[in-house]
């Protein structure tokens, strides 16, 4: 009767109440329009994070504030690989169970992706679990499967994009709830709460995917985003806590194909390559000049041995040169009979000199 009263009676509380209720919507808007366009860091070219969680502080039902990532892997040079880092600084994992998980990322000048996948997954909350993606039945495997590729300059950009997994085993405190939008009757009972009475959950199954089938552009990522909010109200119906209340992204992996770096790398270096190159042009203009003083002389060797009719008029001395054996002809060449000859003359001359010189001396002695 109480509650009824209120409603009815006090305009000032229906303003309060419709203040604090675009004020949450402007809130979801908000949160909605940052997590669903993740970016890159500087330099990032492929990430994977495979659990990204934000918890409001809900005293209600002993939940603090809280923010954290599990399971990291990224690329920021090609060609690189990363394997996936699961340390845990953010401590999820004493928020979180997982059976199996892989995150990882590879570059090379062919194609960038990311990859993230893991099974049987849990959100706990007072022991219990608030979300699981976790098999409906014995045998079965509920999985997650997020993968990001792009290929780049010069044969891309192309991208690609998927998320998939096993909506239909996804559960929020034992209920469950498939892609879209889904209201939940719960109670106290379901968080551990006791002073929490009947309540309402709302509760978001988002795949995103981009893009979700081969494009020509330079980024792709991929993720499944699980948001729990509500009116939580005590056992009196009077309501403790009204908004978001968990917010949960699985498989989060992006690739950008951009390749920033080449494009200022070729800018310096043009730079230097001119200024040396009017340096060189003055030399060579200067350099004709002493060229052809030389020049002036030098045809007298040069053109001698080419041409014997102009060495012959200017100077008979390298008449001899055009020969094919050289300054002095060899033995039994044309010409070369002069000198014997003079030189068996003198010997018949001598001998015929001889000869008389004997008769003469013959005759005196008979």
């Amino acid at each position: 009767m109480m509650m009824r009263r209120e409603r009815e009676f006090s305009p000032a509380a229906v303003a309060v109440a419709g203040t604090a209720a675009g004020a949450v919507a402007v809130l979801l808007l908000v949160q909605g329009s940052t997590s669903a366009n993740a970016a890159l860091g500087p330099g990032e070219l492929a990430k994977a994070t495979l659990v990204r969680m934000t918890n409001q502080s809900v005293p209600a039902i002993g939940m603090a504030g809280y923010t954290g990532t599990y399971g990291r892997a990224v690329s920021t040079t090609v060609p690189d690989a990363d394997g996936g880092d699961f340390s845990d600084p953010d401590g999820m994992l004493q928020r979180i169970t997982i059976s199996t998980m892989t995150t990882r990322t590879a570059t090379d000048p062919a194609k960038y992706y990311a990859q993230a996948q893991l099974t049987a997954l849990e959100v706990l909350l007072n022991e219990r679990a608030l979300i699981r993606l976790a098999p409906a039945s014995a045998g079965s495997v509920a999985s997650l499967d997020s993968y990001a590729e792009c290929v780049p300059p010069p044969v891309g950009p192309y991208a690609l994009a998927y998320n998939r997994t096993d909506s239909s085993q996804i559960t929020v405190l034992g209920n469950s709830v498939g892609l879209g939008t889904t209201t939940l009757q719960v109670t106290g009972a379901d968080f551990g709460s006791p002073n929490v009475g009947p309540s309402v959950l709302t509760v978001v199954v988002t795949p995103h995917q981009d893009p979700a089938a081969q494009a020509r552009q330079a980024t792709a990522e991929a993720w499944l985003d699980i948001s729990v909010s509500g009116t939580l109200n005590d056992t009196a119906g009077q309501p403790l806590y009204q908004g978001d209340i968990t917010a949960l992204r699985l498989g989060e992996v992006e690739v950008a194909c951009q390749v920033p770096s080449p494009s200022p790398s070729p800018s310096p270096s043009p730079s230097p390559s001119p200024s040396p190159s009017p340096s060189p042009s003055p030399s060579p203009s200067p350099s004709p000049s002493p060229s052809p003083s030389p020049t002036s002389p030098s045809p007298s060797p040069t053109t001698a041995s080419p041409s014997p009719s102009r060495t012959a008029t200017r100077s008979p001395a390298p008449v001899p040169s055009p020969s094919p054996w050289g300054e002095l002809p060899p033995t039994g060449s044309p010409g070369g009979w002069r000198w014997p000859a003079a030189a068996a003359c003198g010997l018949l001359i001598a001998a015929g000199w001889a000869c008389i010189a004997l008769t003469r001396r013959s005759g005196r002695r008979s």
